[in-house]
């Protein structure tokens, strides 16, 4: 007998309006009977040419809650759900990027104090490994990301770095983590 999968909860976002200012949270909701499980953002966040919200599910009582940019991955928060209330909320996206953080300034602003310490999480076409951003494997989060400080090919130093984890949703933490960085190297400006 196969035994069917059906979320108990769901994914709200704000319908997308030119002329609004503000958005309503986002939102994680129970279906049956309807009640508040998560606000998601201050500010509503609309799916829209440039952002996506997605939800992937791991059984009927754990979700992740992942937005996507232009370049890729922006955040991952993994909620547990238990009697109908949010048990234990994972902000993975977080920690995995202050790792990235801590390496490039140890190694690029190191070299290049001026140089910005921005870290951008790359997905898909950007990606060189066709390996997802991440993926349940029962209570852990397989998690693989590459980023880069000039993912658009500007000019100047550049840093990049890949980051192999696994987080573990018993202990909240990364139970292995293996980061490898990319020389730092200078791109020319195109004339």
């Amino acid at each position: 007998m196969r035994k069917r999968f059906r979320p108990m909860a769901a994914l709200l976002c704000p319908v997308r309006d030119d002329k609004a200012e503000q958005y309503p949270p986002n939102l994680l909701v129970r279906l049956k009977p309807y009640s508040l499980l998560a606000k998601l953002n201050k500010n509503g966040v609309p799916s829209n040419a440039s952002l996506e919200i997605n939800a992937t599910w791991q059984g009927n009582s754990t979700v992740a809650i992942w937005e996507y940019h232009r370049w890729g991955l922006v955040d991952l928060t993994i909620y547990e759900i238990e009697n109908d209330r949010v048990k234990r909320v994972h902000h993975v996206f977080a920690e995995a990027k202050k790792i990235f953080e801590r390496d490039i300034r140890s190694r690029l602003l190191k070299k290049h104090p001026k140089e910005s310490d921005a870290v951008i999480i790359t997905s898909g076409e950007s990606k060189s490994s066709s390996r997802p951003d991440f993926k349940f494997d029962d209570r852990k989060v397989l998690l693989y990301l590459e980023a880069a400080n000039k993912p658009n090919l500007a000019p100047g130093p550049t840093w990049g770095a890949e980051l192999d984890a696994v987080w573990d949703l018993d202990t909240g933490k990364f139970e292995k983590v293996d980061l490898h960085g990319e020389e730092i190297g200078f791109r020319k400006p195109d004339n």
